[in-house]
Parts: C-alpha cells; structure tokens; sequence
C-alpha cells in the first residue's frame, strides 16, 4: 500500500466538475481554499485537490461557497496501486482498513467507480474489498438501506484513491457553466458527420443491405446515418437511443455493453462493418474492437474513435494501433475536420483470420 503524500494533516478531495471548463474550476477552489495544489486527473472533468485545510472545513467552503463549474467533491484518505487483474484488490482492503475509521459493529457500503481499462468490473472490486474489510475490522458491509460508512474507490487506470467518510460527507452541487453538449446529448447531425467524413476519408463503401455493428451507439448519430445509408445497423449501448433512431426500421438496439458480445457464435462472420465511437480508454476501445473482430467477415472494414483521457495523444495512437495489429491489417489513423480532437483509425480484419485463430491452427 502507499500512503498519500498528504497524510500529514492535509486533506486530499476528488473533484468532479464541467469537462472542458477544468480551468474554471481550478480558478474557483483556489479562491475558497488559498493554499490548494490541484491537478488533473485521467479523464477530462476530474481533478484532486490537496489542501492543508482540515477535511471538514474544506468541504464546508466549497459546498457554500459561490462554484459555477464545481460538480462533486469526495474526501478521500489514501491513495493504492493497482493493476489489470484482481490481485490488487487486497491493497485496497488494507487501505481501507488503515484509514482506522472503521469501528466493529458498523455498517459500511462500497462502492468503486472505475476508469480505465482491468480484467475486473467495478463489482467484483466493491464484494471482495468488502468481505476483506468486515473480517478485518469487524463492521458490516452492506449493500442497500442506510450504513454508517461509505466506502469510495476512485480508480483512474493504475492508482485508486479511497476514502471512508459519512454518508453526507460528499459535496454535490449543480454546476451553472455546462459545456456545449452534456454527455449522451450531443445533437446526431454531428456525430452523423463524423461517420459520414470517415466513411470518405477512408474510401470505405456500405452497400444496400450491408450489416453494420456499431459498438458505444448511444444516442445513436452514427446508426442513423448508417441506416440512411440502406445498411442494417445493430446498434449496442446500455444506454437509450434517440426515439427517432429507435424507431428506424433498419436499425436493432442490443442494450448491452459491446463486450458481452464476445463468444456469440451466432454472430461470427456476421458483419460487414463495424464502426466503434466508445467513450472508454483508447487501449480499452482497441481491445473490445479487437475481441469482437471474428465478428466480422473476413476482410471487412472496421473504423474506431481513439479518444485521449490524457495529454499523450501519440502514445495512446500507439497502444491501439499495436492492440488492433493483432486482429486487422491496413490500419490507417487520420484527424478528420469535425473530429479534431480524437483520432480515426480505419482498418480491414485479417483475411486468414487473427491471432487467436492462427494459434489454433497451428495448434
């Protein structure tokens, strides 16, 4: 485990506030709390705050005082790498433990919001950090109804911030500065531009009655100018569709994560197309375009959004392209006019079938 550098008496706070506007947010909490460090985080919208204002104080100030841009704020205590598998979910229990809050006798609830790309979902991470706890220190963990404790796992790729506070210890707040589209809500027109250049830039065809999979759908832009296109489109989101897209003949809306489509044989050699516009870690987006290639027919086309969760643009162009190498051929990166701010990558599956298929055959 490693202890945060602000143990001695400082206070450290997760801070969510408007995306694009994290300028504005830092300029805010500076002025309630003089003396605080903040700094980004791995997504855009994500600060941490270190102050030497007690916790409850801290808290106190930017719950009452006058934030346009400020969303979230949750103390946390320690801070723990960790890694891809769930070996490291035994740090995390000691962490919680040793922030020494915990009494026998009390009830806690965890609860992890995970960023990044791990072989584990948030889940599996809240049960086992959880029966680690309770035979650790004697409290109860729960998970429903009303507890003494919330337990929050902060994760951001490779290190976890976690803190043990009351249930009313987090500050939220509605901010009044929101960026142009708030999440799920940017209009279609867009994002039907956005398929429409890179369908262009890449020479790529969709033929009448072509089968497109298209991977993080929601609100749907991409499906619907697919489905003008004559294809047939099996949109996968957890999320809604736009009632107008939705209501496309053409279009079928699988409400699930694109992951729970690995190992459907009833869909192997199904596509002619797969398109990919998830907001996840570009390694994370490689990986699930990667895994779901089988799906494709030999050869066809496939076009990803590779979008930056940290400055390193070209590393993250990096990581996909050698993620996505194992699987397709002919992979072709380009920043496109109306997606400046991201990558496109356009590739073809691999005619004799990818890495997975050539180790059996060689098997």
């Amino acid at each position: 485990m490693s202890g945060p550098a602000w143990e001695a008496g400082g206070t450290a706070l997760i801070v969510t506030a408007t995306s694009g506007l994290e300028g504005q947010a830092r300029q805010e909490l500076r002025r309630l709390l003089p003396d605080a460090r903040v700094r980004p985080l791995l997504l855009k919208g994500n600060l941490l705050l270190l102050t030497a204002v007690p916790e409850e104080q801290a808290l106190a100030r930017i719950g009452e005082g006058d934030t346009s841009c400020v969303a979230q704020v949750i103390p946390v205590q320690r801070r723990v790498p960790v890694g891809p598998s769930p070996g490291s979910f035994g740090a995390v229990a000691d962490a919680v433990v040793d922030v020494g809050r915990l009494r026998p006798g009390d009830t806690f609830l965890v609860r992890c919001r995970r960023r990044g790309a791990h072989d584990w979902r948030s889940r599996d991470l809240e049960r086992q950090v959880a029966a680690q706890v309770e035979r650790a220190t004697g409290a109860v963990g729960d998970y429903e109804g009303e507890v003494t404790w919330h337990v929050t796992v902060q994760v951001y790729q490779d290190v976890a911030y976690v803190g043990v506070n009351r249930p009313w210890a987090a500050v939220h707040k509605t901010p009044r500065r929101q960026r142009k589209y708030a999440p799920g809500e940017r209009p279609l027109n867009r994002a039907q531009w956005k398929i429409k250049e890179a369908l262009s830039a890449f020479g790529i065809e969709v033929p009448g009655g072509a089968r497109v999979l298209d991977l993080g759908s929601a609100p749907g832009g991409w499906a619907a100018a697919l489905a003008q296109a004559g294809a047939r489109v099996v949109a996968v989101d957890p999320a809604d569709l736009d009632p107008a897209v939705e209501a496309l003949p053409n279009v079928e809306h699988l409400r699930c994560r694109a992951e729970d489509l690995v190992g459907r044989a009833d869909l192997v050699g199904a596509f002619d197309l797969m398109t990919a516009d998830m907001n996840v870690d570009p390694a994370q987006a490689a990986t699930i375009v990667a895994r779901l290639a089988p799906l494709l027919k030999p050869g066809a086309s496939a076009i990803l959004t590779i979008k930056y969760t940290t400055p390193h643009r070209r590393r993250h162009e990096r990581d996909a392209q050698r993620i996505l190498a194992a699987e397709y051929q002919d992979i072709r990166l380009r920043r496109l006019p109306h997606n400046a701010r991201e990558t496109t990558a356009a590739m073809r599956r691999r005619e004799g079938g990818g890495a997975a298929e050539r180790s059996k055959a060689h098997g």
